[in-house]
């Protein structure tokens, strides 16, 4: 039984409990906390909740290694995915042997704890919870969360001590915490709970006061909602509202309930459309997809805006330097520019230059606050949610040709080989000579030349081809000279989408980069390298870094057993040595498919404070360079407006920067939740794109039938790829119409006995679907401007050996890396969509 809470600080939500029993520990006060920091006993991180088993959570620490370790709803003590956390460390052993005893339990008895689960959800529980007085259910904690589990965890077969994690530890406050909004639907009740929704009249006592709503992600608990907030009717239309989604916001979480009451925000529309379901995804990721308020935009610079005289007098003037942009065709916002000049003796004048938003965006202002509340531009499928008011990013800001604008450049002196000889750093004034899509860089890199579509202004369009084959002859010199000293680089492929008038997707197309994008890369890599130097020399304890950590060593290991076991030994020691190996793979089949797998380990990079974490961690695991920051993207990315307010006082000679470690760290920690959301958000609106996309299909062509690639195979079941459409899936066998299994370890085989002329059973449930996310390799890639997930071309997996059959016996061997045909089904009348496949029984 839980401690009760302490006499001195009592929390809010810790206040007056209603019952005996607690299920969870009283929070610790501030300053406790505070302390407990500042001496080392507490740990402060970000908390991140399994997305396949919530019953498993992680805080990514400021200071430690690796990630700590919160097992089950208890310790996790009512925090959310996202929130800031203070962790007390605790024995690992005990914690994994909790763990173990309760996975194991819930393998012996899965059938068992499904009955229960479902048997709970149809019923009422007699807790009482917030303002209102009693909630009407309360569904058992551990049952519920085995309940939630996706598909592949409650079929895992357990394995002892193979993903042992390094740290363990409990939940004692939470430091902060977005305005969560989650989106949910009705919980719907059975004939039971349907009685009590209807209460006999003359019954006063017998009237419903909160009603269940389950959230549409899964590591959000379920939700009491109170009357007040359900809109009047709710009660008498429950057949309607039962296929509408919500926006809701937790009220209060008390000390003695395992769940939180909330209230309802918002009818957002019906389960299973577009524009329902991506509100829904901006409010689970909580992304600000309102506009700008009347503050923020009477901030702006009035129009007509022109720059103020005495910007000439103190920035660089390069008004008739050949300047230009590469970017997307569809590019609204462009934030960086591009030029060459050849100097005597074989050198060149290189340039990169940056729109000068924090000119714009003053520091506490009203401008300021809202970029920092949302950290990030996010690109969904088909919109994009802006950082800024499109004043700023789409004129003001944007570096728009034949147009004088304010930029922060880095400026380069190079030999013929892309050797940095000088670098200068500075504010100065452009004047963009074209506006060049890849498409038109890339023609002139063809040897095509530049397209007439092309408009230049006050230069030769000779010059403009010149420029671009020299930047492109540098770029490859540093891009070669990169990967020797160890970067890596995975999956160029990826799936866009076309839309149609109607903003339904109509048809898929695969973007693959190409040498235009990556000379662009190669220079805002370089600028990015260049300014993280900068502003740490001169600001040591609080520059604004970028950080990646090496993958997840357990998950590392796995893929470098099974590359091993197949007849590829990878050598995953560093990033340079695991691009090495890639490289001398022969078979291009084998290769796309195991540089797809090799994306499961990586881990998303980082914003950190210099002066808050040990100089060990800061280096960048995929980029293979020890500094590395966020300068070159400002209209799109708060990290980077810090960044150059951080450069600009370095480059004043000031001895303070205007923030201090502590702050900075606050900054970045708020910029990697919002980054992180703002990736989940895009990540979500492709697989709903998917899905939609998927069921239009199979409606105007017929069932989907694509290649598999089986990549693991256990006595209960077996995971697939389908690498043309980047999906992730595991397929129990207790699904499938078979006699008998057989699971043959030594060649990483499964042999099925299928029953015949039995079609696998379709279904509209099912198991999360898990779609391929990009490694961060670079700094600016152009995926902002197409959300795509990382595929691999039919083509490239055609040579793939097929799974062994034999028609007497109905005996399908699957074995690792082996493809075979699946029937691809979306459902997408629920919330999320699911993208089921489903193995085709060719025993007919």
């Amino acid at each position: 039984m839980t401690s009760k809470p302490q006499a001195s600080y009592v929390h809010p939500d810790d206040r007056d409990p209603r019952h005996q029993r607690l299920h969870f520990s009283p929070y610790l006060s501030p300053e406790s906390i505070e302390q407990g920091i500042r001496s080392g006993n507490l740990i402060r991180g970000i908390l991140r909740i399994s997305k396949r088993d919530r019953s498993d959570a992680y805080v990514v620490p400021d200071t430690l290694d690796s990630d700590i370790f919160i097992h089950g709803q208890r310790d996790r003590n009512r925090a959310l995915d996202g929130d800031v956390v203070a962790v007390r460390m605790l024995d690992v052993d005990v914690v994994w042997k909790k763990k173990k005893e309760a996975k194991r339990k819930r393998t012996e008895e899965n059938a068992k704890i499904r009955a229960n689960a479902e048997a709970q959800a149809d019923t009422n529980a007699e807790e009482c919870h917030g303002d209102n007085g009693n909630m009407v259910s309360e569904v058992d904690e551990e049952t519920e969360e085995e309940s939630e589990l996706d598909e592949c965890d409650a079929a895992e077969e357990l394995n002892e001590d193979k993903s042992k994690p390094k740290y363990a530890g409990e939940i004692v406050g939470i430091l902060d915490r977005d305005a969560n909004q989650t989106t949910l639907s009705i919980e719907m009740p059975g004939k039971k709970d349907s009685e009590k929704l209807s209460p006999r009249k003359g019954d006063k006592k017998k009237e419903i006061r909160l009603v269940w709503f389950r959230p549409t992600d899964k590591r959000m608990p379920l939700m009491a909602i109170t009357l007040g907030s359900i809109p009047q009717d709710f009660l008498s239309h429950q057949d309607i509202y039962s296929n509408m989604l919500f926006t809701a916001q937790i009220v209060r979480w008390s000390i003695d309930s395992r769940h939180p009451l909330g209230r309802i925000v918002t009818a957002i529309g019906s389960i299973g459309t577009i524009a329902a379901e991506t509100l829904a995804i901006l409010s689970d990721n909580n992304v600000k997809g309102s506009g700008f308020s009347d503050v923020v935009i009477n901030s702006l610079p009035k129009t007509p805006w022109s720059i103020p005289a005495k910007e000439y007098d103190i920035r660089r003037d390069l008004r008739e330097v050949r300047i230009f942009t590469i970017d997307p065709a569809t590019a609204k916002d462009l934030d960086d520019a591009v030029h060459v000049k050849r100097l005597e003796d074989g050198i060149f004048e290189v340039g990169v230059h940056i729109a000068d938003v924090s000119y714009f965006v003053k520091k506490n202002t009203p401008l300021d606050t809202e970029a920092r509340e949302r950290g990030t531009s996010t690109y969904l499928v088909d919109r994009v949610i802006p950082m800024l008011p499109s004043l700023l990013c789409e004129e003001l800001c944007s570096l728009n040709p034949s147009v004088e604008r304010l930029a922060f450049s880095v400026i380069w002196k190079m030999d013929e080989f892309a050797n940095i000889l000088d670098t200068w750093f500075g504010r100065t004034i452009i004047k963009s000579c074209a506006k060049l899509a890849y498409d038109d860089a890339q023609s002139v890199i063809d040897g095509n030349g530049l397209p007439s579509s092309v408009t230049v202004t006050d230069q030769s369009r000779q010059d403009i081809r010149d420029d671009i084959m020299h930047l492109y002859n540098l770029s490859r010199q540093m891009r070669k000279r990169r990967f020797e000293n160890g970067a890596l680089s995975i999956n160029s492929i990826r799936l866009c989408f076309e839309l149609d008038d109607s903003g339904e997707p109509k048809d898929v197309w695969v973007y693959e980069l190409k040498a235009a994008n990556r000379l662009i890369e190669e220079f805002m890599l370089c600028a990015n390298m260049s300014v993280a130097e900068k502003i740490i020399n001169h600001f040591p304890d609080e520059a604004l870094l970028r950080r990646h950590a090496p993958p997840l060593e357990k998950r590392l290991d796995e893929f470098l057993q099974l590359s091993e076991k197949l007849g590829y030994h990878l050598d995953g020691s560093s990033s340079g040595s695991l691009q090495e190996s890639f490289n001398a793979i022969e078979s291009e089949q084998a290769k796309a498919v195991l540089t797809i797998l090799a994306i499961k380990p990586m881990q998303r990079a980082k914003y950190f404070c210099t002066g808050a974490i040990d100089i060990a961690r800061y280096s960048h695991y995929a980029l293979n360079v020890p500094l590395y920051t966020h300068f070159t993207s400002p209209i799109r990315r708060y990290a980077d407006i810090i960044v150059h307010r951080l450069l600009d006082a370095s480059l004043q000679g000031k001895k303070a920067s205007g923030y201090d470690t502590k702050k900075v760290q606050k900054i970045a920690l708020d910029c990697n939740r919002k980054s992180d959301g703002a990736r989940n958000a895009q990540d979500q609106s492709i697989q709903l794109y998917l899905a939609h996309y998927l069921q239009r299909l199979e409606q105007t062509s017929g069932p989907i039938i694509r290649s598999a690639v089986v990549v693991q195979v256990t006595k209960e079941a077996f995971d697939v790829i389908v690498p043309e459409y980047g999906i992730e899936k595991r397929i129990p066998l207790d699904t499938l119409p078979i006699t008998k299994a057989k699971l043959d370890s030594s060649d990483f085989s499964l042999s099925i006995y299928w029953q015949k002329g039995v079609p696998v059973p379709s279904r509209e449930d099912g198991s999360p679907t898990y779609i391929m996310e990009p490694v961060e390799s670079t700094s600016d890639d152009d995926i902002e401007s197409c959300p795509s997930l990382p595929v691999a071309k039919p083509s490239q997996i055609a040579a793939l050996p097929s799974e062994t059959y034999d028609p007497d016996t109905g005996m399908q061997q699957l074995k690792v890396f082996t493809k075979f045909d699946v029937l691809i089904k979306a459902a997408i009348a629920r919330s999320p969509p699911i993208i089921n496949v489903y193995p085709i029984n060719p025993y007919v």
